[in-house]
């Protein structure tokens, strides 16, 4: 009754979240879970925000800090001190990117259907292309 596009937007009815803390989960599977790699979409988005506001406050932060003291070397501290810390908040999937996984819907078996068309038969082509003049 509804569209198929409905089916995939809408969450089922037992959503089933990752575990909220650390402290839900096993060391284990933390671990695998980490191996794996799984980030969901909404956690792609909030660790690129993330990424993406700290870097730019590290470097505003960093350039007055850095022309206020006449040392290029502490604007380049604290921007790489940033990016090494948002590199290891986002990069690996940490289950805090993990809060909204998608359920993927099941395959649907293709029915065959036998179609009953005739081939068009082959013709020569007769003089087809561009005709050569003598």
């Amino acid at each position: 009754s509804r569209p198929r596009f409905w089916r995939l937007a809408t969450p089922p009815l037992p959503f089933r979240s990752a575990p909220s803390s650390f402290a839900a989960m096993s060391l284990g599977e933390l671990w695998t879970m980490l191996r794996a790699g799984s980030m969901d979409f909404v956690g792609q988005k909030r660790a690129y925000d993330m990424q993406f506001y700290v870097i730019w406050i590290a470097g505003i932060i960093g350039f007055i800090y850095g022309y206020i003291q006449q040392r290029f070397q502490y604007t380049f501290n604290i921007i790489f001190g940033a990016t090494v810390f948002v590199c290891v908040i986002c990069l690996p999937s940490w289950p805090c990117w993990n809060k909204h996984p998608v359920e993927w819907l099941e395959p649907r078996e293709e029915e065959e259907e036998e179609e009953v068309k005739e081939k068009p038969q082959d013709k020569k082509k007769q003089g087809g292309g561009k005709k050569k003049k003598h």
